[in-house]
């Protein structure tokens, strides 16, 4: 009896002991049906939350906002909130479960990561229609696209890159607006494409011809907004958000959305003011001579810090982490340097990879509202103004002309330019420089390598392996105005940034897994077609999750 007793014994504590290692061991990512993930290297617990959608204002709740947005009141508080809640939706990993990575040639499984301002969501519906059929696309080429073989298959090919990209970070997201059909744009993308994604509220528009009170609240001001709610639809429709998003195949795990701290332009103060005569002149200017019709913008908020950390299996800590960017636009570049000072902040400690994607806005100059004051302060000011006056009086104006024509042909299509302070000056390049010289505190850097082999059409040079580049000088621009004037009204914007397993930004002889391979500009897939989906042109790149052969 008692040697069956201790029979049992064992078996029932050999069962045991099964159980308790069974339930040690951990999945790199739980059933969808479950919640919690137990992934062994990941440095915090977390969930993958299948839907998370925070409160949106109302018509006469946006109204109260217009009033003060710096109030302390329920519709001001509400809106504070939104600024820093983020929406969720993991709906198609709950679906589908975790995506098989592609395989390109010569790199093999690789993530794609593209980035994409699609203004102000004007067009997102007809762009997605393209991004998610062959057909429409093609159907949609100019005439001299589809007679041309190289041009008609380089857009297709851009058009494929786009749509089959694992991560897609997109900025001027709208919901609820009427010149976007109040689509909530990036959820509407994200479905149709097969991704889950999260967007991040940065601004309210609140001007009033759009919330129908421009009579009433500010019947003298200047109004070069088109009626908004009152022409289209039922007037509670309008929610007036205005933010960024993140696409992606695989699920989200970690989001943070808060808005900066460093706001260098006032949406509110600065757009509701009624312009001066120079103003007024500058915006008729631009109409003139680029086709641009610049419009007042009154919103509540500002630029916002952005992060999400997605779960990819094959990276370190199963974590790919991504930042958004969408810097100021109305201000100066020195200024831009702060917000993404403070942002790089944010993330000093992240140990795993990180792509810093979007629109960085890095032009040379402030195209923020102006005033004869204003106009005449920063012109009295500025140190290379004051040169140029030296050189005028001294009467050898040949001189400063030929200055200003050879700093010109040195900034041309490159922020990267060296910069000679008041002689010829670059007024981008230390944004750039700062990036270069940041190091995470694990002593990771971002790549700025640009070799022939890993650059698109073998346009090497700094960052052409994430970021494409003209055959001899400068980059491809991603942002150009309906009737650029030559090389003027031509930006290149948006950048793609990778830290992955370097700690020498320029080390050509460091690893190439999860690195940044073959940046491209997809300009063909925005410009190709008989009507343009955006004022910016996507761009993207290759990450191999192996390292490619020598």
């Amino acid at each position: 009896m008692q040697r069956r007793n201790r029979k049992i014994f064992r078996n029932c504590a050999a069962l045991a002991l099964l159980g308790l290692l069974s339930s040690c061991q951990t999945s790199k990512l739980p059933d969808p049906s479950a919640h919690i993930s137990t992934a062994a290297r990941d440095p915090y617990p977390y969930q993958i939350v299948k839907k998370k959608s925070p409160e949106l204002l109302s018509l006469k709740e946006l109204t109260t906002v217009l009033e003060d947005p710096k109030a302390s009141n329920h519709a001001t508080k509400k809106a504070e909130r939104l600024m820093s809640s983020p929406f969720i939706d993991n709906t198609h990993y709950y679906r589908h479960g975790l995506p098989k990575p592609n395989i390109y040639p010569e790199l093999g499984p690789c993530l794609r990561v593209s980035t994409w301002n699609i203004e102000k969501s004007i067009n997102v519906a007809e762009a997605t229609k393209s991004l998610t059929s062959a057909s429409v696309f093609e159907a949609q080429l100019r005439p001299e696209v589809r007679k041309s073989k190289k041009a008609r298959n380089t857009a297709l090919r851009q058009r494929l890159a786009l749509a089959t990209s694992d991560v897609l970070l997109l900025q001027e997201m709208d919901i609820g607006h009427c010149r976007s059909g109040h689509l909530f744009a990036a959820k509407h993308i994200a479905q149709k494409m097969g991704m889950n994604f999260v967007y991040a509220p940065q601004q309210l528009e609140i001007d009033p011809v759009h919330l129908g009170v421009q009579h009433i609240m500010f019947p003298n001001s200047s109004v070069d907004q088109i009626a908004c709610h009152a022409t289209h639809g039922d007037p509670d429709d309008y929610k007036g958000v205005f933010g960024t998003a993140v696409l992606s195949r695989y699920p989200i795990k970690r989001v943070q959305v808060f808005p900066l701290k460093h706001q260098p332009y006032d949406w509110y103060a600065d757009e509701i003011k009624k312009p001066d005569f120079v103003e007024k002149g500058r915006k008729f200017g631009i109409q003139t001579l680029f086709g641009f019709r610049p419009t007042r913008e009154v919103k509540a908020g500002g630029r916002g810090f952005t992060r999400v950390d997605l779960h990819v299996p094959d990276v370190p800590h199963e974590t790919l982490t991504v930042i958004n960017i969408h810097l100021e636009i109305k201000t100066t570049p020195s200024q831009r340097k702060k917000q993404l000072e403070e942002i790089l902040g944010y993330i000093n400690e992240v140990e795993n990879p990180v792509v810093l994607a979007g629109d960085f806005n890095s032009a040379s100059r402030d195209v923020s509202s102006t005033s004869f004051g204003r106009l005449t302060k920063r012109t009295a000011t500025n140190p290379t103004n004051i040169f140029s006056a030296t050189l005028w009086l001294a009467n050898i104006t040949g001189i400063n002309q030929l200055r200003g024509l050879l700093n010109f042909t040195k900034n041309f299509r490159d922020p990267l330019a060296p910069n000679i302070p008041i002689i010829f000056p670059n007024n981008t390049r230390s944004l750039f420089a700062m990036i270069k010289n940041y190091r995470f505190k694990d002593g990771g850097a971002f790549d700025f390598r640009g070799d022939r082999k890993h650059s698109t059409y073998k346009n090497a040079g700094p960052l052409s392996n994430s970021n494409q580049r003209y055959p001899f000088k400068g980059y491809t621009f991603t942002f150009n105005l309906p009737k650029p004037i030559g090389p003027f009204g031509r930006e290149r914007l948006d950048w793609i940034l990778v830290k992955s397993f370097l700690t020498d930004p320029v080390d050509k002889k460091g690893p190439y897994k999860l690195a940044p391979h073959y940046g491209e500009t997809l300009s063909l897939f925005n410009y190709g077609v008989t009507k343009r989906f955006s004022d910016h042109h996507p761009i993207t790149t290759l990450l191999p999750l192996e390292e490619p052969e020598p």
